[in-house]
Protein backbone atom coordinates (compact mmCIF):
# COMPACT_ATOMS: atom_id res chain seq x y z
CA UNK A 1 0.00 0.00 0.00
CA UNK A 2 1.05 3.17 -1.18
CA UNK A 3 1.33 6.31 1.58
CA UNK A 4 -1.70 8.02 0.15
CA UNK A 5 -3.45 4.93 0.88
CA UNK A 6 -4.17 3.10 -2.74
CA UNK A 7 -2.83 -0.66 -3.32
CA UNK A 8 0.17 -0.55 -6.48
CA UNK A 9 -1.41 -3.00 -9.46
CA UNK A 10 0.78 -6.05 -9.72
CA UNK A 11 0.47 -4.98 -13.47
CA UNK A 12 2.70 -2.02 -12.78
CA UNK A 13 6.08 -3.63 -11.92
CA UNK A 14 8.19 -4.16 -14.98
CA UNK A 15 10.37 -7.37 -16.07
CA UNK A 16 13.24 -6.77 -18.36
CA UNK A 17 12.97 -10.70 -19.63
CA UNK A 18 10.97 -12.27 -22.38
CA UNK A 19 9.05 -15.36 -20.83
CA UNK A 20 7.46 -18.46 -22.35
CA UNK A 21 4.30 -19.36 -19.82
CA UNK A 22 3.17 -22.66 -19.20
CA UNK A 23 0.35 -23.24 -16.98
CA UNK A 24 -0.38 -26.93 -14.90
CA UNK A 25 -3.61 -28.80 -15.89
CA UNK A 26 -3.75 -29.73 -12.89
CA UNK A 27 -3.63 -27.04 -10.96
CA UNK A 28 -4.29 -23.95 -13.58
CA UNK A 29 -3.32 -21.47 -10.91
CA UNK A 30 0.33 -22.80 -11.07
CA UNK A 31 2.27 -21.30 -13.44
CA UNK A 32 5.72 -21.55 -14.90
CA UNK A 33 7.58 -18.27 -16.41
CA UNK A 34 10.78 -19.79 -18.33
CA UNK A 35 13.03 -17.08 -19.95
CA UNK A 36 12.81 -17.44 -23.40
CA UNK A 37 16.46 -17.53 -23.59
CA UNK A 38 16.87 -21.11 -21.40
CA UNK A 39 15.67 -24.40 -21.61
CA UNK A 40 12.86 -25.52 -20.62
CA UNK A 41 12.60 -27.41 -17.16
CA UNK A 42 12.40 -31.48 -17.50
CA UNK A 43 9.35 -31.34 -15.45
CA UNK A 44 7.09 -29.11 -17.98
CA UNK A 45 5.60 -31.82 -20.16
CA UNK A 46 2.66 -32.01 -22.51
CA UNK A 47 1.61 -34.25 -20.44
CA UNK A 48 0.82 -32.31 -16.95
CA UNK A 49 1.41 -28.75 -18.77
CA UNK A 50 0.32 -26.53 -21.22
CA UNK A 51 1.90 -23.65 -22.78
CA UNK A 52 -0.08 -20.23 -22.17
CA UNK A 53 1.67 -17.37 -24.37
CA UNK A 54 5.16 -15.36 -24.14
CA UNK A 55 4.96 -12.46 -21.91
CA UNK A 56 7.33 -9.80 -23.58
CA UNK A 57 9.02 -7.53 -21.13
CA UNK A 58 6.14 -4.32 -22.43
CA UNK A 59 3.29 -6.70 -21.67
CA UNK A 60 1.22 -6.40 -18.28
CA UNK A 61 2.07 -9.61 -16.32
CA UNK A 62 -0.84 -12.23 -15.51
CA UNK A 63 -1.55 -12.04 -11.87
CA UNK A 64 0.79 -13.45 -9.17
CA UNK A 65 3.66 -13.03 -11.08
CA UNK A 66 6.26 -10.80 -9.62
CA UNK A 67 9.43 -9.54 -11.71
CA UNK A 68 11.49 -9.16 -8.67
CA UNK A 69 10.87 -13.03 -7.80
CA UNK A 70 10.67 -14.02 -10.99
CA UNK A 71 14.34 -12.55 -11.53
CA UNK A 72 15.74 -14.62 -8.65
CA UNK A 73 13.90 -17.56 -9.58
CA UNK A 74 15.54 -17.89 -12.69
CA UNK A 75 19.05 -16.97 -11.36
CA UNK A 76 19.16 -19.93 -9.01
CA UNK A 77 17.03 -22.43 -10.72
CA UNK A 78 16.52 -21.62 -14.78
CA UNK A 79 12.95 -20.58 -14.30
CA UNK A 80 9.89 -19.08 -12.17
CA UNK A 81 7.04 -21.04 -10.32
CA UNK A 82 4.18 -18.94 -9.37
CA UNK A 83 0.45 -19.14 -7.84
CA UNK A 84 -1.70 -17.15 -10.70
CA UNK A 85 -4.38 -16.34 -7.82
CA UNK A 86 -6.77 -14.46 -9.31
CA UNK A 87 -7.23 -17.14 -12.27
CA UNK A 88 -9.54 -18.38 -9.52
CA UNK A 89 -13.18 -17.20 -10.09
CA UNK A 90 -13.52 -18.02 -6.57
CA UNK A 91 -10.74 -16.32 -5.41
CA UNK A 92 -11.61 -13.19 -7.94
CA UNK A 93 -15.06 -13.29 -6.30
CA UNK A 94 -13.64 -13.24 -3.19
CA UNK A 95 -11.18 -10.26 -3.59
CA UNK A 96 -13.99 -7.84 -5.15
CA UNK A 97 -15.82 -8.96 -2.45
CA UNK A 98 -12.80 -7.75 0.00
CA UNK A 99 -11.91 -4.44 -1.96
CA UNK A 100 -15.17 -3.55 -2.57
CA UNK A 101 -16.00 -3.41 1.71
CA UNK A 102 -13.05 -1.23 2.20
Amino acid sequence: MTADGHIPSHTSETHDCAYNLFRNKCLPDIMCAVPEDRPVPSFIDAERWAYEHPLRSLEASPPGFHASAARTGVRFNGFYLFYAFAASPMVRSALEIMVGSL
